[in-house]
């Protein structure tokens, strides 16, 4: 079945919340505007209903599950920011701040814990990775080998994997296998391209890498197998068109991206169905 979004938007957080539904949150919408518009998405049927804004509207931020509220961390707006929001009582509340401000982030989660990975802070790309509390308070656990922004993330079992991404305006291949166990990072092999604004969900113990940029103004439609136990990468086909900067969410065999910019920003969803 092909939907669309209510409204076009790019940058904008996935919270999975465990059932048959999603919350995409915040975003860039036309026009380079920060939104604080939050959606419950039910991505099998295209339902969609709007939930209560963001105490802060943000793009290129991140999301995740803490003490069991959906939780946004960072983002962008005028400027880069630090604040941590969480959805209470029908509300977005500021719960804490991450130590420095760090938009273009990426957040895996693992055993109850979002972590928090890459980013920019408006003058550097932090390499520190945080974990957040129950209560959404962040403690360092670790440190990237190189900083990096617009990097694609994702889990498999207790390492996260750091994909690509964009350094000094300029897209990269370096992977990052971060154990979450004891925060330590090591390299782990090179993308088939340099790529940033993917996106990435596993499969299995395997992740499909999806859209995103080669080139500041070149975007992709291709699709990547990358198996973490050989290293190595399989075509794994095409999307009907070039798109990055896409929200992400999976169920069962089926992926769905949500929105992203093609390169205008789009209201346009992508249904992938593995076989």
């Amino acid at each position: 079945m092909k939907w669309r979004l209510p409204y076009p938007v790019a940058r904008a957080a996935m919270i999975e919340t465990g059932r048959d539904s999603l919350i995409l949150a915040g975003g860039l919408l036309t026009g380079d505007r920060s939104t604080g518009r939050a959606l419950l998405v039910h991505p099998t049927s295209g339902r969609a209903r709007s939930l209560p804004s963001l105490a802060v509207p943000v793009h290129d931020t991140a999301g995740g599950v803490v003490g069991g509220a959906p939780t946004l961390v960072g983002g962008g707006n005028s400027t880069e920011q630090s604040v941590v929001q969480s959805l209470s009582h029908r509300r977005w509340l500021p719960v804490d701040n991450l130590p420095t401000s760090r938009s273009d982030l990426g957040v895996v989660e693992w055993r109850g814990h979002p972590y928090v990975m890459g980013g920019y802070d408006g003058a550097t790309m932090p390499r520190t990775i945080l974990r957040l509390s129950p209560q959404g308070r962040p403690r360092p656990v670790g440190s990237l080998l190189q900083g990096v922004r617009y990097a694609a993330s994702a889990r498999i079992h207790s390492d996260a994997y750091v994909l690509g991404g964009e350094r000094d305006g300029r897209e990269v291949d370096d992977i990052q296998r971060v154990d979450l166990k004891t925060g330590r990072t090591r390299p782990a092999g090179h993308l088939p391209v340099p790529l940033g604004h993917a996106t990435a969900v596993t499969v299995g113990d395997r992740i499909l890498l999806m859209g995103g940029r080669v080139t500041p103004d070149r975007q992709t439609g291709e699709m990547w197998w990358y198996d973490p136990g050989t290293g190595s990468f399989r075509r794994a086909g095409r999307l009907p068109f070039p798109v990055s900067d896409a929200a992400v969410a999976s169920l069962g065999r089926r992926i769905w991206l949500l929105g992203g910019e093609i390169p205008q920003t789009t209201d346009r969803v992508v249904e992938v169905t593995l076989r």
